[in-house]
């Protein structure tokens, strides 16, 4: 089977997560918004889901867009058949309303969804449960899932305790996280900076159900066990085993055993907010304490991960007023016997922001 993923605002993050949750036969194409593969049949209802990065998943019908399809689809509708067209780093263009003409002199009641942009939202597709057809270069397909946005939204704004420091982890990164790291089945998924719970959450959801959390804080060990217990109810699970505990996480090997773990997926402290008038004085100040927390860390991992298991961690890089400054720690932690499996272009980065994620994978 042929398919066509459409990729979230970074990009890179989005395709390094789609190779790792589905066997790809071979890369048919992509840009910056897309992804197309060959790939074994699947449920796209349940790979949508389980991604944090992919806004839609398509069928790929063909390499230009063509009325046949859609004119199948529409046959085989009840109702009123609901249609739209989403164009990507693509012309739009009118075939919508020459095959809703086609349509009328079929005597087929057809209405074309359109929106203000060239594409249409996975909002709007749920709202008009309208088929939506993808044009992008190459390509044409039929959308077969979207993201669910609204379960999102609700593991992030709906859960009951939050803290604006320590919880800005946003939930469809932990999840591209957790799903980069390859959690083997029963194996024990770390988080030792759990701070609101976000990355165990999302690890929850997706059914890993060995969980640990860690923090040097109190209030976010709270928060986590608070967001835990409120989202395995609101998932009536109960078979799943979790602890969390007040730990700092440069003394991880006096309560985990060695080799124990299967996987690591954290977002550690990633330093005082920054507003962007700070001297460089001020930033290489920071750079320097967050290394010794980070290599220190990163030796307590090595102790306590299974050999072959993963720790997907996120290293902040800071963006002010044209440079850029990094922490100097990939030899170190290579040398702690960490072999890296990114090619360090998987960065979580917004507009104007002035620390970036940059989300780096490594094995043991």
């Amino acid at each position: 089977m042929k398919y066509l993923f459409i990729l979230g605002n970074n990009p890179e993050l989005s395709r390094a997560e789609i190779l790792s949750v589905i066997t790809v036969k071979k890369i048919l194409g992509q840009d910056r918004n897309f992804l197309a593969v060959e790939a074994n049949k699947f449920d796209c209802l349940e790979i949508a889901r389980q991604l944090g990065g992919t806004i839609k998943i398509a069928q790929i019908l063909g390499e230009h867009p063509e009325a046949g399809p859609v004119l199948g689809a529409a046959a085989a509708a009840t109702g009123k058949f609901k249609f739209g067209f989403s164009f990507y780093n693509q012309a739009p263009s009118n075939i919508g309303m020459k095959i809703k003409g086609q349509l009328k002199e079929q005597g087929i009641s057809a209405r074309l969804v359109t929106s203000r942009e060239p594409a249409l939202s996975a909002v709007i597709i749920k709202k008009e449960k309208c088929q939506d057809f993808i044009v992008v270069p190459g390509f044409f397909a039929l959308t077969c899932a979207v993201q669910d946005f609204e379960a999102f939204s609700k593991r992030d704004f709906g859960r009951p305790a939050s803290d604006s420091l320590s919880g800005m982890l946003p939930p469809k990164v932990a999840r591209m996280m957790v799903n980069l790291a390859e959690v083997p089945t029963e194996g024990i998924l770390l988080d030792p900076f759990c701070g609101s719970g976000t990355v165990l959450s999302e690890a929850l959801d997706l059914g890993i159900t060995n969980l640990i959390g860690t923090d040097s804080s109190n209030k976010a060990v709270e928060d986590t066990e608070e967001n835990l217990d409120w989202l395995a109810e609101e998932l009536s699970l109960k078979d799943y085993d979790l602890k969390i505990e007040q730990l700092d996480a440069r003394k991880l090997s006096r309560e985990i055993k060695a080799d124990s773990i299967g996987a690591i997926v954290t977002e550690p402290y990633l330093g005082q907010p920054i507003k962007g008038n700070e001297s460089e004085g001020t930033i290489r100040k920071i750079v320097s304490e967050l290394e010794d927390l980070y290599l220190k860390s990163f030796g307590e991992f090595y102790k306590i991960m299974s050999p072959g298991s993963r720790a997907v961690v996120v290293i902040p890089e800071w963006h002010l007023g044209g440079r850029t400054m990094k922490m100097n720690i990939f030899p170190q932690i290579e040398r702690l016997g960490f072999k890296r499996l990114d090619d360090g272009d998987l960065l979580y980065k917004r507009e104007n922001q002035k620390v970036w994620r940059n989300i780096t994978v490594w094995e043991k």
